[in-house]
């Protein structure tokens, strides 16, 4: 995801933002892999709940480990295909799509975007969704998953065991699903790094802005 952030940067923000001091450009990017790791957080909620139970219930079939992979898959192609139409969207009015636009998007839209920009620049993103897409699926597919028997113990665990298997790994997917340690979760201002629009808004990302 931020990969995709970085060719929108050089194909659609960079040429806009000349001015722009670079210290706001990077700052626009550590807020992105704050925001891309908040989604990422909200997807591992109900597979941290599948392995609990598996875990519990000590059934652990084949057909799980293909669910795992195909759920990441699916995961992957809807944010590659929602971060290509945003960039079309972005290149055109400086600003990720919302919910509105997304229920007004038609193909016919979409061509209108496209043929706004120069062909080079539409080429060039297609390209780049395409082996970004394929890159993702290529460490999906390459997962291995084990013998789940030489990871379970017949002794039951300790305390400390606990905590590390079960709690820790849960306060890990709150905190990456909140964005943040602050009372309040992560929201629009923590984008706002600059006076220019088009740099805040290169900090979020196609999914997050979704319910919006």
């Amino acid at each position: 995801m931020t990969l995709f952030r970085m060719n929108l940067y050089f194909l659609s923000v960079f040429h806009a933002t000349a001015e722009v001091a670079f210290t706001e450009v990077l700052q626009s990017f550590v807020a992105g892999i704050r925001f891309d790791i908040l989604i990422f957080g909200f997807l591992f909620i109900p597979l941290y709940f599948l392995l609990l139970i598996q875990a519990v219930s000590e059934r652990w079939p084949r057909g799980m480990f293909v669910f795992y992979k195909t759920y990441f898959t699916v995961v992957w192609f809807l944010i590659c295909a929602m971060s290509f139409v945003d960039f079309f969207y972005f290149a055109r009015f400086g600003r990720r799509m919302r919910f509105e636009e997304y229920m007004s998007w038609s193909p016919q839209v979409f061509l209108e975007q496209a043929q706004a920009l120069q062909p080079n620049q539409t080429w060039i993103f297609l390209v780049i969704t395409v082996l970004l897409f394929s890159l993702g699926y290529m460490l999906i597919k390459s997962l291995k998953f084990g013998e789940w028997k030489d990871e379970y113990s017949p002794q039951r665990g300790t305390n400390v065991e606990t905590v590390l298997r079960l709690v820790l790994p849960l306060l890990l997917i709150v905190l990456a699903a909140r964005g943040t340690v602050e009372p309040h979760h992560l929201a629009l201002e923590h984008s706002e790094v600059s006076s220019n629009k088009a740099i805040n808004e290169m900090a979020l990302n196609a999914v997050w802005c979704f319910d919006k």
